[in-house]
Parts: C-alpha cells; sequence; structure tokens
C-alpha cells in the first residue's frame, strides 16, 4: 500500500505547526507500548499495540501534521504504520521550502480518526 499524496500544492504553505524533525528528541518521549484505535471510513474500527519508533511517530502525527523528509527517517515508519497497522496517513506536497532550500517537500498528515486508548500521557 502506497502512501495517499494530495495533489501538489505550488503556493500554499504547510501548517504554522507543521513538525520538521531533525533528531528524535524532537518527538514524543514515550516509547512503552501504547494501544491505539483507529476508525475507517466504513465505520470499522481497529485497535493495535505499538511501542517504541512507531508509537514515537504516530504520536507526532496525532498532535500534529510532520515534515516528510528528516534524518530518523519518518518515511519509512510511515509504511509500516499504514501498511500493517491502517493507519490513515496522507502527504501533502508543497514548493520552495525556504528553511532548507529544496524546490518540492511534502508533510504528513493523519486523514482520518486515530486516537490512543491506553498506554500514558501523549
Amino acid at each position: 500500500m502506497s502512501i495517499i499524496t494530495k495533489n501538489f500544492i505550488p503556493t500554499d504553505r504547510p501548517p504554522a505547526n507543521a513538525l520538521r524533525v531533525e533528531r528524535w528528541s524532537d518527538m514524543p518521549k514515550g516509547i512503552a507500548p501504547a494501544r491505539y484505535e483507529v476508525v475507517a471510513e466504513d465505520g470499522t474500527t481497529k485497535t493495535f499495540t505499538l511501542a517504541k519508533g512507531n508509537r514515537i511517530i504516530l504520536d507526532a502525527l496525532i498532535q500534529q501534521p510532520v515534515y516528510c523528509a528528516s534524518p530518523v527517517r519518518i518515511s519509512d515508519r510511515v509504511c509500516i504504520l499504514r501498511r500493517d497497522y491502517g493507519v490513515p496517513i496522507t502527504k501533502e506536497m508543497y514548493s520552495n521550502d525556504t528553511a532548507t532550500d529544496r524546490a518540492k517537500f511534502g508533510v504528513y498528515f493523519l486523514s482520518g480518526s486515530v486516537r490512543r486508548i491506553d498506554g500514558g500521557a501523549a
């Protein structure tokens, strides 16, 4: 299953609260197992447990959009979350990232209902 990419948006800017990750310490801190619930478009729910890196990435996405490119390989974890757990994550593309001088860049968003149902504070 590939990441759903919305149309390239050359004039829009990503949300001001989008998280730019330079290191793991920029992300939420919890790594212990936590349970999550995803509600699909048809209303069915799926629950699962995540820990370590996958939990950190999902907790970050629950809090705010996250820039795709980073030294901690966010994209690898996003692929696992989508493929193995059915987490509805989309990617929007933008142009002219002034912080990195990239011509094009992406930001990940949760596109459905996802919440943590136990396992400590977010």
